[in-house]
């Protein structure tokens, strides 16, 4: 999986992964999943936000950040803290909650489905606001939403290739790369 390849050559994987491969061609490639995680350095994510958008501009685009306003503007944000401090030891019962049906979680699933409901290329983006929810990206690939969609999910991710050849999520968090075809 180490890869040194620049922007310029990462985008061209992905138009080709886009033009050439057939959505059960992609799954056997991710292990079931149809996702691809499209790694960048997360000190140039606005370099790569930039270009991901101007490359593919009817995509769906999903700003992460912006479902987690959104999420904490439902909840209201006196209340998210006090929920918040509540369970700060453990944060997936707030953002990834079996119980509820209104989570951040299932926010973003909403959007990825939206997209797939519309045709279009479902991208996420800002993925580092994911960072202490207890939600991890293969939470996301894995889910029958993104497995139904006409598109494969691209993932904008932040993050970098270990010296052991392992994926780290914002340079230091072991992240999985299951369920995805990896472009880094």
């Amino acid at each position: 999986m180490s890869s040194q390849k620049n922007i310029d050559q990462k985008l061209t994987d992905l138009r080709i992964i886009l033009k050439n491969r057939d959505k059960q061609s992609i799954k056997m490639d991710a292990h079931g999943g149809f996702s691809i995680l499209f790694v960048y350095p997360p000190e140039q994510e606005s370099i790569y936000l930039k270009r991901i958008t101007e490359e593919y501009p009817e995509a769906f685009f999903i700003d992460i950040s912006r479902v987690f306003v959104t999420f904490i503007d439902s909840i209201g944000v006196n209340e998210f803290l006090e929920i918040y401090k509540e369970y700060s030891s453990e944060p997936q019962r707030l953002f990834k909650a079996d119980m509820s049906d209104n989570d951040f979680f299932r926010e973003i699933l909403k959007e990825i489905e939206k997209a797939g409901k519309e045709g279009k290329l479902p991208v996420l983006i800002r993925t580092g606001a994911l960072y202490g929810t207890g939600i991890e990206n293969i939470n996301i690939m894995d889910s029958q939403i993104v497995h139904d969609l006409p598109l494969p999910l691209i993932i904008m991710y932040p993050g970098s290739i270990s010296a052991d050849n392992r994926l780290m999520f914002l340079n230091f968090k072991l992240a999985s790369d299951y369920r995805a075809i990896v472009i880094c």
